[in-house]
């Protein structure tokens, strides 16, 4: 059972890998890959290892505000007397932006829809793999990616770590 597995029935799943399949078996085998693409620049000596369909987690605290009886009678002209109360509830909402995760020899660069980010792999605090998912955490900032197979994410990481 993959991480996102538990989420409402409207969460995303990857159903097709756009990863040549000669470069998944590459990565599991060991070995590091280079995958020609023009979608992306790379730096010096910069090879991309990993390109693959992704969607991004983004947590969003949205509140409700609810207001619970009260009157307010007007005594005089601009003066109100306010009974009554209110009360703020807050609940997490998962907005998911659609995108490509491409791993690079120095790089991990996610290019979505109004989401985007491209992280060093000298900041990579630690990786969570799962079947469907992989978590990547760079200081205090966590990103939740949603991929076809989160072991071969884990796999590019460790090889170009």
């Amino acid at each position: 059972m993959g991480l996102f597995d538990m989420f409402t029935p409207r969460q995303q799943h990857i159903n097709e890998s756009i990863l040549p399949i000669a470069a998944k078996q590459q990565l599991l085998a060991g070995n590091v890959p280079q995958i020609n693409t023009n979608s992306i620049f790379l730096k010096n000596s910069e090879k991309c290892v990993f390109i693959d369909k992704a969607i991004l987690n983004e947590h969003v605290i949205k509140k409700i505000y609810r207001h619970t009886g009260g009157s307010s009678p007007g005594f005089f002209k601009g003066h109100r007397i306010n009974y009554g109360s209110g009360r703020a509830r807050e609940y997490e909402d998962i907005k998911q932006h659609k995108g490509i995760l491409y791993i690079t020899t120095k790089r991990v660069i996610f290019q979505g829809q109004g989401k985007c980010f491209d992280k060093q792999h000298k900041y990579l605090s630690s990786i969570d793999p799962y079947s469907n998912a992989v978590v990547l955490q760079y200081g205090d900032k966590s990103f939740e990616l949603i991929v076809s197979d989160g072991n071969v994410v884990n796999a590019a990481l460790r090889l170009v770590n």
